[in-house]
C-alpha cells in the first residue's frame, strides 16, 4: 500500500527543521519540502494549513504534525505507523490553492481590530481607583492592556489585586529588582512577546532599561565587572524561559540551589520566579491574542537602549495621556482590597471542593499568604458567575485544550476532572473531555457535542498555545464571527488564566491527584499529552497505564 503524501515546510539554517527532516529519512518515508524562505506561498502555505508561526510544520496526508518534537515523540513511541496507515488517501490541498486564498487566510488579523477600547482610566467605581493612582505613579499612564480587558470588569480588578499587586510584589521581594526585570524579560521573550519585552524593559526606567541590556550581553559571555549577572542570576533568567517552554528539569532547579548556597535562598528565588512566570503567562497571552499597540515612547526606549523591536503589535507615537487628570480619591486603599478578596474564602478547602471537586495540588504549591487570592481569583474567572457569559465546563475545557497543546500532562487532566465536575450531563461531560482537542484541530467534528460557538472557543485556546503566538485570519475567523467583542474579551482571559497557570505548574511540579487518578481511570481518559494531540489520528496507540500511590 503507497504511503501519503507527506509535506514539510522547513528553512534553511534550521536544527529543529533538520532533526524533522532526519526522522523522516530514518523511516524511509519521501517528503516534499517548501522552504518558507523561498517564496511568499510557501510562507503563507505553512501558516495556513497549521496556524503556526515557527517551522517545521509536518502533514502526513491532511494531517498535522506540530515541530520536530512531536515527529521525534510520534516515531519513538509506534504511533507515527498507525498515523501513517490512516492518512493513507489524504492529502493537503496545496497546490488547489490561490495565493490570495493563502495571503488572507495567513493574515495575522490582530483582534484589537475588531475589539473597541474600554475607557475604565476614568472609572466611577471607587474599587477601581487604588489601580488608577498605582498606574498613574509607577507608569505615568493606564497601560493599553487594561484598555481591553476592562471589558470584563470583574477580570480586570481580580488580576490586577489577586495577582499583578500579590503576587509580583512577592516575586519583586524574593528576587530584588534586577532578576525581576530579568525574569520578566526572559519570559516574554521565550514566548515572543514584544508588548511584555517592551514593558519589562521599560518599566523602571533606566534601571530595567540597563537590566535588560546587561542580561542580553551576559548571556553572549559579554560581561565586565558592571554587569549584574552572573552565573546565578543568569540560571534564574533562563528557568523563566524554560517555565514558558514547559521545559524545567530537576537538573535546573538544582543548578540554582548549588549556586545560591543556602536551600532557602534559592528557594525564595525559585518561588519567585513562579509567581513572576505566572503574571506573565496571563500577561503574554492576552497581550499577543488582543494584538495591542505598543505605549510609542516606552516602546521607542525599548528599541534605543534595549534593542527590542515594537514586532506585531506595532506602537503608538506616544504613551498615553489617559491619567493626565485628578483620580477621585475616598475610595478603598490598595491593602483593603486585597482584605476584602482574601476575605471571600473562609475555608479554602470547603471552597476548592464545591468550585472545583477537590482542592487542585498546585494550589497547594501557591505561596501561602496569597494561596486565597488565588484560588478565588481561579475560582472566579473559571466558574459560573452572573458576571460570565461563558458556562465553566467550556472553560475548563479551552483550559484542558492548552495545556494539551503544550505538553502539560498534569493540567490536561485535572481540568478534565474539573470540566467533569461543573458539568449537568455527566455522560456528555465524558464524550466533550475526550474528543475537545480534536474538535480544536480541526481533526474530528462532533456537532453532537459542541456547538459551532464552542468549536471557535476551542480552536482560539488551541491558537493561545503556540510560541510565538500570531493570530491567522483562516484560525481566528470563526471566534470573531460568532461572538460579540465583549464575549471575545472573555475568551481571551480564559486562555490567558490557562497560561498563567501553567507556567506556575512548570515549576512547582505538582502530583497528580488521587481524585484525578481515579477519574481517568474510572473512564479510561489518557493523562499522556502526546497520545492527547494525535489519538483522533492514531486509533493503535497505547494509553499508559495508571496507578493510584
Amino acid at each position: 500500500m503507497p504511503q501519503p503524501n507527506i509535506v514539510l515546510f522547513s528553512k534553511s539554517n534550521c536544527s529543529y527543521c533538520d532533526r524533522a527532516k532526519a526522522v523522516l529519512h530514518k523511516v524511509g518515508l519521501a517528503y516534499e519540502n517548501y522552504d518558507v524562505t523561498t517564496n511568499n506561498d510557501n510562507a503563507s502555505a505553512a501558516i495556513y494549513f497549521s496556524g503556526v508561526a515557527t517551522v517545521p510544520q509536518t502533514f502526513i496526508g491532511a494531517y498535522h504534525i506540530n515541530g520536530a518534537e512531536d515527529l521525534e515523540q510520534l516515531d519513538a513511541t509506534g504511533q507515527l505507523d498507525a498515523i501513517l496507515t490512516i492518512a493513507r488517501g489524504s492529502a493537503l490541498p496545496f497546490d488547489s490553492m490561490s495565493s490570495d486564498t493563502l495571503h488572507q487566510g495567513a493574515d495575522d488579523w490582530v483582534l484589537r481590530e475588531v475589539i473597541p477600547q474600554s475607557d475604565g482610566s476614568h472609572s466611577q467605581d471607587p474599587e477601581s481607583w487604588p489601580i488608577l493612582h498605582f498606574y498613574k505613579q509607577f507608569f505615568g499612564f493606564w497601560p493599553n492592556t487594561f484598555a481591553y480587558l476592562h471589558h470584563w470588569p470583574e477580570a480586570y480588578k481580580l488580576f490586577v489585586y489577586c495577582h499583578n499587586f500579590s503576587a509580583v510584589n512577592y516575586g519583586k521581594k524574593e528576587l530584588g529588582p534586577v532578576n525581576m526585570f530579568a525574569v520578566a524579560y526572559s519570559t516574554s521573550n521565550a514566548h515572543g512577546c514584544s508588548y511584555c519585552q517592551v514593558h519589562s524593559a521599560a518599566t523602571g526606567g533606566e534601571h530595567s532599561l540597563n537590566v535588560v541590556q546587561q542580561y542580553k550581553q551576559a548571556r553572549e559571555g559579554d560581561m565586565d565587572a558592571a554587569n549584574p549577572f552572573g552565573a546565578l542570576e543568569l540560571a534564574i533568567a533562563e528557568l523563566a524561559a524554560d517555565a514558558t517552554r514547559n521545559q524545567v528539569t530537576t537538573t535546573h532547579i538544582k543548578k540554582i540551589v548549588g549556586l545560591a548556597g543556602a536551600p532557602k535562598q534559592a528557594q525564595g528565588y525559585i518561588k519567585g520566579v513562579e509567581m513572576m512566570v505566572a503574571a506573565f503567562g496571563f500577561l503574554n497571552v492576552f497581550n499577543d491574542l488582543t494584538g495591542l499597540e505598543l505605549e510609542g515612547q516606552w516602546a521607542e526606549q525599548a528599541s534605543t537602549q534595549s534593542s527590542i523591536d515594537a514586532g506585531r503589535h506595532t506602537a503608538q507615537s506616544v504613551n498615553p495621556s489617559n491619567l493626565d487628570y485628578e483620580i477621585p480619591t475616598g475610595g478603598p486603599s490598595i491593602e483593603q482590597m486585597l482584605a476584602k478578596y482574601n476575605r471571600e474564602i473562609d475555608d479554602l478547602t470547603a471552597y476548592a471542593e464545591r468550585e472545583f471537586g477537590l482542592l487542585p495540588d498546585w494550589m497547594q504549591h501557591w505561596p501561602a499568604p496569597l494561596r486565597k487570592h488565588h484560588a478565588y481569583l481561579y475560582g472566579e474567572l473559571m466558574g459560573d458567575r452572573d458576571h460570565t457569559v461563558l458556562p465553566a465546563d467550556l472553560k475548563h475545557l479551552m483550559a484542558r485544550t492548552s495545556a494539551i497543546a503544550k505538553n502539560h500532562d498534569y493540567l490536561a487532566a485535572i481540568e478534565g476532572f474539573m470540566a467533569h465536575h461543573c458539568a449537568t450531563d455527566k455522560a456528555r461531560a465524558i464524550e466533550r473531555i475526550r474528543h475537545c482537542f480534536a474538535v480544536a484541530t480541526g481533526t474530528t467534528f462532533r456537532p453532537d457535542l459542541f456547538s459551532q460557538r464552542e468549536q471557535a472557543a476551542l480552536q482560539l485556546a488551541w491558537l493561545s498555545a503556540q510560541s510565538p503566538l500570531t493570530t491567522p485570519r483562516r484560525f481566528i475567523q470563526a471566534a470573531v464571527e460568532r461572538y460579540s467583542p465583549q464575549e471575545l474579551v472573555h475568551l481571551i482571559v480564559v486562555c490567558s488564566v490557562a497560561s498563567m497557570v501553567q507556567r506556575f505548574v512548570a515549576i512547582a511540579k505538582p502530583d497528580l491527584e488521587v481524585k484525578v487518578v481515579e477519574f481517568l481511570i474510572t473512564y479510561d481518559l489518557t493523562f499522556d499529552t502526546l497520545t492527547l494531540r494525535y489519538s483522533q489520528l492514531s486509533s493503535q496507540s497505547t494509553t499508559p497505564q495508571l496507578s493510584i500511590n
